[in-house]
């Protein structure tokens, strides 16, 4: 087995997260592509692409990528699964990617400040509702308690209960698409500096040939 068999078959195994065709595609691209650049030896191929794990998260994310441009094509917002999804794997493939640790680093400085902004506003809209619901459960526990004693008390107590619960169903559908978005809004922002780091890599390797 040559440097490029061997290359090849030791990517085909991480890229077991692909489907069958993806996989056969990302493999027969990065076949031709490493047969026309006259890459001999396996430590030349690695030299020149990064070793077959960097390669093959790279291709992960590019694909998860795809993905979630797919879905967004009508300009629906994605599910929030796809957009984690994307924001994952562009961190690891930023973290493993051959590229100067100024700009990865930075990138990372960037993207993880974004993702503690998404959790704080995350848990902040969560504990708003656990408090809701909290509410809600009290005033109408209390207001069942009290309304043989106190009917008009235990009456009022009740309807603020119930008109809690309304404002909690009114508001279930709205969180739901403001995480939704705030996903989409992460993984756009990691696509767009992984693209970013992807051009400066690509400029700086076109200077060194």
């Amino acid at each position: 087995m040559d440097g490029r068999q061997k290359y090849i078959s030791e990517l085909k195994k991480l890229l077991a997260p692909l489907t069958v065709e993806e996989r056969t595609d990302a493999l027969d691209f990065y076949n031709e592509y490493i047969e026309d650049a006259g890459y001999n030896s396996y430590q030349q191929i690695v030299k020149e692409m990064g070793n077959p794990r960097q390669l093959s998260h790279k291709i992960l994310a590019d694909y998860s990528i795809k993905a979630n441009d797919e879905e967004t094509k009508s300009g629906h917002t994605a599910s929030p699964h796809s957009s984690w999804r994307v924001f994952w794997l562009i961190i690891i493939a930023i973290v493993t990617s051959p590229i100067t640790f100024a700009l990865s680093f930075g990138a990372l400085v960037v993207l993880i400040c974004a993702l503690a902004a998404v959790f704080g506003v995350s848990v902040g809209i969560l504990g708003t509702l656990a408090g809701l619901v909290f509410a809600a459960g009290v005033l109408l526990y209390s207001g069942i308690g009290v309304v043989v004693a106190a009917p008009m008390t235990g009456i009022l107590y009740i309807g603020f209960g119930i008109i809690i619960l309304g404002i909690l169903l009114f508001c279930i559908p709205l969180v739901y698409w403001i995480i939704r978005w705030l996903a989409q809004a992460i993984a756009n922002l990691a696509k767009y500096i992984y693209q970013k780091l992807v051009q400066r890599r690509a400029e700086k390797h076109e200077k060194n040939v």
